[in-house]
Formats: C-alpha cells, sequence, structure tokens
C-alpha cells in the first residue's frame, strides 16, 4: 500500500502514513494497513501522519480512537501535517485522551527532524 511505507531520515526509521486527499473509508484502510505493519515489526516506531485535502469525519476519529489504544504503546513519537485550523482544533481535543501527543506542523522537513531529535 503506497500510503504506508517506511523512510530513513538522518538514520532513524520513520513510519509515513499519508491520508492527503483519500475519503473516509480509504483512511480506515490506510490506518489498518499501518497498524498491521506496527503490531508485525513489534517494535517502537516514529510516525509521520499526513493529510490535507480530506475530511475527517466523526466516524474515522471513532475508529481511530478505538484502534490507537492497541498500537500505542508500539509509538515512540508521533507528528502530523497537513491539518486545517478546525483539525487542529480537534488535535487539541486527541491530546487530551492519548498519551503520547501528536505535534502538528507546518512543513515536512520539521516533522521528520522533530521525530528524530
Amino acid at each position: 500500500m503506497k500510503e504506508v511505507r517506511k523512510v530513513i531520515h538522518k538514520g532513524k526509521e520513520i513510519l509515513i502514513i499519508e491520508y492527503a486527499g483519500s475519503k473516509p473509508d480509504r483512511m480506515i484502510e490506510i490506518l489498518a494497513e499501518a497498524k498491521r505493519l506496527m503490531q508485525t515489526d513489534k517494535k517502537c516506531v516514529l510516525v509521520l501522519s499526513i493529510f490535507g485535502k480530506n475530511y475527517i469525519t466523526p466516524a474515522f476519529m471513532r475508529h481511530l480512537e478505538k484502534e490507537v489504544l492497541k498500537i500505542e504503546n508500539s509509538i515512540e513519537k508521533n507528528a502530523v501535517m497537513g491539518l486545517t485550523e478546525v483539525q487542529k482544533w480537534l488535535l487539541k481535543g486527541i491530546n487530551t485522551w492519548y498519551k503520547r501527543p501528536l505535534c502538528h506542523f507546518d512543513s515536512y522537513d520539521e516533522a521528520m527532524n522533530f521525530l528524530v531529535e
């Protein structure tokens, strides 16, 4: 699946989860693939989730909330980019219950550098 891939940045492996342009049903499929990969590797990962030109529905959020509990111990550090202003407000809500807060970045380079620091 091209939306879920690993890249090496400054010697560290980062899992890229690209939701940009995807419809809600496809976003759920992408999340399922990322979860499968994390559970298969059985090691902590650095994660960059990329959004853009998509609508984050309540159904996707509920699914994310449920599924993240199954993999949150596999996530060392989490970054996100491409959110709208409204989605950034939703991110603040997510960070109230999520053990490893998501940090939003406006650029790919900023997000990648944050993850490897």
